[in-house]
């Protein structure tokens, strides 16, 4: 109804704006529905505000039973930081069925090992899980464009116009070298999106800038 609608946007955007005073009310908001959207919206606020203290929580939700919920787990401890994680993900991902909780998984990887961003690069050219695989490159990207530099190569140019709008969205002004060739590519869609990403990054702050984050 119009009322879980509203607490559904709230509960998101506290999430959104990494709100850390409402950790407590999203963890005790999840844990009393269990189950739903609203408790995987929940969930998904936690875990992408990703403070150390949710760890706990976050960790217990690796074997949940709903698919959502595994992999909303995953990105969380993946953006907490700590690589001592990887091996209870890691056994998660050895059986898993889904294609969304494996995705994941690779997201973990990258974030927390710094393997290769192939796996969710290729997820681009999949209908279903291309929209997951553009958050988790939104996030990636930042200081890593030498890897999206090699991927920008494909074949493809649908994943090629995702890439140079990923890196854009990520506004990292240090992958403009890598950007800014793409205005002259083949395909008018991939040129159009490198001439956005460009802009972009020009009106961008650095990330490290006088020795500050």
């Amino acid at each position: 109804d119009g009322d879980r609608a509203v607490r559904s946007a709230a509960v998101q955007a506290l999430g959104a704006m990494r709100y850390m005073r409402g950790i407590q009310a999203l963890s005790d908001l999840f844990q009393y529905l269990g189950k739903g959207d609203l408790a995987e919206a929940a969930l998904d606020a936690v875990a992408r505000i990703a403070h150390p203290s949710s760890a706990v929580l976050l960790t217990s939700q690796l074997t949940s039973k709903t698919a959502a919920i595994r992999g909303i787990a995953i990105e969380g401890l993946a953006r907490m930081g700590d690589p001592a994680v990887l091996g209870s993900i890691d056994g998660v991902i050895r059986g898993e069925r889904n294609d969304g909780v494996r995705l994941a998984g690779g997201f973990a990887s990258a974030m927390l090992s710094d393997a290769p961003i192939d796996p969710i690069a290729e997820a681009l050219g999949r209908p279903k899980q291309r929209d997951q695989a553009r958050r988790y490159l939104v996030e990636l990207a930042p200081r890593r464009a030498p890897a999206f530099a090699q991927r920008l190569q494909d074949p493809d140019p649908r994943v090629r116009a995702d890439l140079v709008e990923v890196v854009g969205l990520a506004r990292d002004p240090a992958a403009l070298p890598v950007i800014e060739p793409m205005a002259k590519d083949a395909d008018a869609q991939v040129a159009r999106a490198a001439e956005r990403a460009v802009a972009r990054l020009k009106g961008a702050v650095p990330l490290f800038q006088d020795g500050k984050n």
